[in-house]
């Protein structure tokens, strides 16, 4: 199977995105160890992956000079938080990590976030990698060197700029992805098709079936593809100063505050944010921007992946109008949303008012019409 390489096009802070499958075991698995300043590491995973895939993964380090500490957390995005962040500290220490040592985040986002914070702030800084194991973590979070924890009032309001040593993005994980887990991943595939036109959703049209079927030279295409996009935006505004990274926000304004919401239990990411990406469409129209072909054309395309999903209609416009305001992409009391004018032609936005975003939620809110 061939494997797909790009680099992410940072200065001295560029690093390989790796994407294949068959990456963390084979005999040729040692090419893609990453070279640290030093020997000693620990692997941040979840219960879950543990149960699944850590010895498999531990075995890379057979034989060679690391000597590696699994540190095992909770499963859920409730857990990615203040006290789990700490114990992380402590036992990072009693494990021997110095400056020179590494971290390995092995997991789905929420390991990522969490362990990409943890090596950004332990002693200053040690090294990481990122091994992302669901589709989620594949196509997005893993690159780019977001990181972070929750607070009970917002997602994602603790946090750094922190950027890995290499991404190792094997397909192979994915054939033990719950369905829930891997339709929470397309629903950034999604996003990322919107962001880059008509090509992309083409691609996503022809090969439904596939990506269903979880064929894995497909899914690394998918992934190639998604990791490319998000390596441009990352390279133009690493630090999300320009107002360019902030378009792959798309979907996202709206997902966080229905996470926020559900206490983030119950609702998957992607889930949140394949609902956010049918507000942004209906709410693009709202605004005269967007044709009602192309939104008939996102429609189906979420229906494709089973992700036609509604806001739950128990849930107040009000109140989500409430929580989006104190949202990060709020400045100066303006909140900016990512908007289409056509598929592949995201923009950013502070002219919405709050009667078109309620207009958008209602719609959002009744099933949806293909």
């Amino acid at each position: 199977m061939t494997v797909h390489k790009l680099t992410v096009p940072l200065g001295a802070k560029s690093y390989p995105v790796i994407i294949g499958s068959g990456l963390t075991s084979g005999e040729k698995s040692e090419t893609y160890l990453p070279h640290f300043k030093g020997l000693r590491g620990v692997v941040i995973t979840n219960e879950t992956v543990a149960d699944l895939h850590l010895d498999r993964f531990l075995n890379l380090f057979a034989g060679t000079e690391y000597e590696v500490v699994p540190l095992i957390v909770a499963d859920g995005e409730q857990y990615k938080n203040q006290e789990t962040l700490f114990s992380l500290y402590q036992q990072m220490f009693d494990a021997g990590l110095q400056r020179d040592g590494f971290v390995c985040a092995f997991g789905g986002g929420v390991i990522g976030d969490l362990a990409g914070f943890a090596a950004a702030t332990y002693m200053r800084g040690i090294d990481l990698i990122q091994v992302p194991t669901t589709l989620l973590a594949q196509v997005d979070s893993a690159i780019g060197g977001k990181n972070g924890i929750n607070l009970p009032v917002g997602k994602n309001l603790i946090g750094s700029f922190y950027q890995p040593r290499v991404v190792l993005a094997d397909v192979d994980f994915l054939e033990t992805l719950p369905d829930d887990e891997f339709f929470s991943g397309m629903g950034e595939v999604l996003k990322y098709a919107l962001i880059a036109g008509d090509d992309f959703v083409s691609f996503l049209e022809m090969n439904d079936q596939q990506i269903l079927a979880k064929n894995p030279k497909i899914l690394a295409g998918m992934l190639h593809l998604c990791c490319r996009i998000k390596a441009d935006f990352v390279a133009r505004d690493e630090l999300e100063q320009l107002g360019v990274r902030a378009i792959l926000n798309l979907g996202h304004t709206l997902g966080h505050a229905l996470e926020k919401t559900s206490a983030y239990v119950g609702l998957k990411h992607g889930a949140a944010v394949a609902m956010g990406l049918v507000f942004a469409a209906h709410l693009s129209v709202e605004a005269g921007v967007l044709s009602t072909d192309d939104l008939k054309r996102i429609l189906n395309l979420l229906h494709l992946f089973k992700m036609d999903l509604s806001v739950p209609a128990e849930i107040q416009g009000e109140k989500l109008l409430e929580v989006m305001a104190r949202d990060k992409k709020t400045t100066a009391g303006v909140l900016k949303m990512v908007l289409l004018r056509n598929i592949g032609q995201p923009y950013l936005s502070g002219d919405i008012t709050p009667d078109q975003i309620l207009a958008a939620l209602k719609k959002c809110q009744q099933p949806l019409e293909l």
